[in-house]
Formats: C-alpha cells, structure tokens, sequence
C-alpha cells in the first residue's frame, strides 16, 4: 500500500547535540542584540505607524 520513510539516521544523539548548540547560539545572539530604541517613525518629517486620531 505504502512505503515508510525514516527521516532520522539513528544517531539520535548527534541530531540533539546539534539542537542544543544551535538553541544555545541563538540564544546568544539574541542577548547580545542592541535595543534598536523603536519609537515606530514618529520622530522622523512625514509621520509613522501612531499618528493620532484627527
């Protein structure tokens, strides 16, 4: 009827290793990122996202 495909190659460890550093890397990164202070353009001529009601 039909075929089983087995996406893993049985070396569950490696796979988890590798999760775990890439998990831990991005984690990283996303401390390490400055604020960026978003005021959503309303500082700059021509208005932005919150503009108030008229």
């Amino acid at each position: 009827m039909g075929e089983l495909i087995e996406l893993g190659t049985g070396e569950g460890g490696i796979g988890l290793l590798s999760a775990v550093i890439s998990l831990g890397a991005l984690g990283i990164y996303a401390l390490t990122q400055g604020n960026g202070e978003n005021d959503d353009d309303d500082s700059s001529p021509g208005g932005g996202l919150m503009q108030p009601v008229a």
